[in-house]
């Protein structure tokens, strides 16, 4: 396994944007975890989508984020649903697998005429549910205790007219 190039050169690919993390570990032979903690070591953030899908659920609901195995932030419904808003923002770090899951959760959506739901003191937060009017077109169900859903800040959880391909 060859090593990573100097910082400068780093930051030069960094900057360039050109490339991302899956295609600079291959170019030095090395995972694509070993660039991302080289960028990390250089103060350098190359997940603003991730952060930005984070930022869009926070927008719905307060997940419980614990040390550990019990966060609800490691629950594969809530996984599936970050990669959706990750495809919806465009994300090229996405793996096949990664877009296959996106893919997957915009299609089970559409197909059973579901939400997801979020309630933290149940022993399973996160739940599937039946579409009702209230919902309109978004892919999670808006807390009540919210009020009526703000739509224009919560754009990226509408369902698209067209299924993602």
């Amino acid at each position: 396994m060859t090593k990573l190039p100097s910082d400068a050169e780093m930051i030069k690919l960094f900057v360039l944007g050109q490339l991302n993390n899956r295609e600079i570990a291959e170019m030095y032979d090395v995972t694509p975890q070993a660039v991302n903690k080289r960028f990390q070591k250089l103060g350098l953030q190359r997940r603003p989508h991730s952060n930005d899908a984070n930022a869009e659920i926070a927008k719905v609901w307060k997940v419980l984020a614990t040390q550990g195995n019990d966060s609800h932030h490691s629950i594969y419904s809530v996984q599936t649903l970050r990669l959706w808003l990750r495809l919806r923002l465009g994300d090229r770090e996405l793996s096949d697998r990664q877009r296959r899951d996106a893919m997957n959760f915009e299609k089970r959506v559409r197909e059973q005429n579901v939400v997801l739901a979020y309630d933290p003191e149940r022993e399973k937060p996160f739940s599937w549910e039946p579409r009702e009017p209230r919902d309109d077109r978004l892919v999670v169900r808006y807390p009540r205790e919210k009020g009526a859903p703000p739509l224009l800040d919560l754009g990226l959880f509408r369902l698209p007219d067209v299924p993602a391909d």
